[in-house]
């Protein structure tokens, strides 16, 4: 058997395959068990010696999330986790750091993180902070060192942090939209709520009240905010009230946008000839949608290097403030916005 078959089998690209056999980062505990069992049951025996893995000089970075169903997946399926993961574990390559992977149920994240942080000390802990309150992160915080937590706004606890800034990329779509003629915007809010959608709906009612348009007086619908899902009837025929109801839609990030822009086409409504639709993160499903989407971009690989950045700083030198850095995102314009006569 091939390693492609093993990849096959695993639903995994061989990449991917190839990278749990050399023992290297950048897949998770759970695809890792995976793929090692199929190898096994499979008997499969690679045909060249492996090059002597030089992670035992490196230093170990530990990358965490706290999983669960509604939010961050075992198996990290969502484009914006995957992509992100992978500029973080290239960028601590090329800094010659090892990155290794742990994953915890959200509720036993801290107990699960302090007893693998005893059995292997990491040099430094990348926290992915998406779905985690503030509540749970603070006694993270303040309990490990030279840790920095990333995809999450944190104003309200001492810590350190690299995201993006959420409501600049709202403010800079929602003058898009106004811009492009449409007043009647209505808003898809996402489904659980996280930070990041906090802070998207803060930036898109800040223009709006700048330009003497009240937000409450705009509709407002709710999806489920993190996958690619279809939708009931009933469901649909709100959808479609909702959509009938304004010129443009404003969606928390870019599965909602997708799935609406599917679900609008599959009812005879045409994007953006009947109605436009935006979205946030420009995963890469956004390049090959029909239409293409117009998104907010957000910097993933420049998040990774600034966070890669902090902990290797953070080994030099014993830090004393704590800093939480903003990037800030940019408008791609693309198919799915049609410019409208006012």
């Amino acid at each position: 058997m091939k390693l492609s078959d093993i990849a096959a089998k695993a639903n995994v690209s061989k990449a991917t395959a190839s990278l749990v056999l050399n023992g290297k980062p950048g897949v998770s505990d759970t695809k890792r068990a995976e793929i090692l069992k199929i190898m096994n049951e499979s008997n499969y025996t690679r045909l060249r010696s492996p090059r002597k893995s030089s992670n035992q000089n490196k230093l170990k970075i530990r990358f965490v999330a706290g999983t669960n169903d509604d939010v961050i997946l075992t198996k990290y399926q969502q484009p914006f986790f995957n992509e992100l993961i992978s500029f973080l574990t290239s960028e601590a390559s090329n800094k010659n750091l090892s990155l290794i992977m742990s994953i915890f149920p959200k509720e036993n994240l801290f107990n699960s993180l302090k007893e693998i942080e005893q059995e292997e000390k990491s040099a430094g802990i990348i926290l992915l902070g998406t779905n985690l309150t503030s509540i749970q992160l603070r006694p993270l915080s303040s309990y490990f060192d030279n840790l920095i937590i990333i995809d999450t706004e944190s104003s309200g606890i001492d810590c350190t942090t690299v995201t993006m800034n959420n409501f600049l990329g709202s403010y800079i779509m929602t003058q898009y939209l106004l811009k492009m003629g449409h007043k009647k915007i209505g808003y898809i809010k996402g489904q659980p709520r996280i930070n990041n959608f906090f802070d998207r709906r803060r930036g898109f009612k800040a223009v709006l009240t700048e330009n003497k348009i009240d937000p409450k007086e705009l509709p407002i619908f709710h999806m489920k905010g993190m996958h690619f899902a279809h939708s009931d009837e009933r469901h649909i025929e709100s959808l479609l009230r909702f959509a009938n109801s304004v010129t443009a839609i404003f969606c928390e990030n870019d599965y909602m946008a997708l799935n609406l822009i599917q679900e609008l086409q599959n009812n005879g409504i045409s994007v953006p000839e009947d109605i436009s639709v935006i979205g946030f993160d420009d995963i890469v499903e956004s390049h090959f949608s029909t239409p293409q989407l117009t998104t907010i971009h957000v910097p993933l690989r420049e998040i990774a290097n600034e966070t890669i950045r902090l902990v290797l700083h953070g080994l030099k030198e014993q830090i004393t403030t704590r800093q939480q850095i903003f990037l800030n995102p940019k408008l791609i314009i693309r198919d799915s916005v049609q410019k409208i006569s006012t």
